[in-house]
């Protein structure tokens, strides 16, 4: 996460963001009673979806910080992904400037913990798979796997170091074992 905000910060900014968006939520749904028009009713429509799955969104990363599943009761975090709707530009300008920067904020934190939690699964599965010989073995036959692990290595300065060191000892060790088992033969 940002180190600009402690957890206590983005939590709050988070939480201030859910209270936020429930607010726009009941006044857009305030809104859509006095339309008439079909058009403009599919656009709130679809700005109120929009807006409840981002509200869930921000509810189930402060949970995750929080280890608070209780939060998460009576919602459907499992729901389908929900397009950005066509006037959500419309709605960004219409916000004030404390509401568009609280925004934006609340974007940031979120887009970085969720950053932060799959670095930690990629790490854990890494591990993982790097510990399990069958794992390795299946490493070792998928293409795409190589490639990218030797990708990764290239371009890593540390991990590339150590590897052509670990590839020049082993090509010493064969060289000194050839040359040995050569000098054997002339002596016979």
């Amino acid at each position: 996460m940002d180190d600009d905000y402690t957890m206590e910060d983005a939590i709050s900014v988070l939480n201030s963001t859910i209270r936020r968006k429930e607010i726009e939520i009941e006044n857009l749904r305030k809104k859509l009673k006095r339309l008439t028009k079909q058009e403009s009713i599919n656009a709130v429509e679809e700005l109120i979806r929009y807006l409840q799955a981002d509200r869930t969104a921000y509810i189930a990363v402060v949970a995750d910080m929080t280890d608070d599943d209780s939060l998460l009761e009576g919602l459907n975090t499992d729901g389908e992904p929900v397009d950005c709707p066509v006037k959500y530009d419309q709605y960004l300008n219409g916000l004030n400037a404390d509401d568009l920067e609280n925004e934006l904020d609340a974007e940031e934190i979120r887009a970085d913990y969720c950053d932060e939690v799959m670095e930690l699964m990629y790490y854990a599965i890494g591990e993982e798979a790097l510990n399990s010989k069958k794992m390795v073995k299946f490493l070792l036959d998928d293409p795409y796997a190589l490639s990218t692990l030797g990708e990764l290595i290239f371009y890593d300065d540390y991990l590339y170091d150590n590897f052509r060191a670990i590839i020049d000892a082993k090509k010493a060790k064969k060289e000194k074992k050839k040359a040995k088992k050569a000098k054997k033969s002339e002596v016979e």
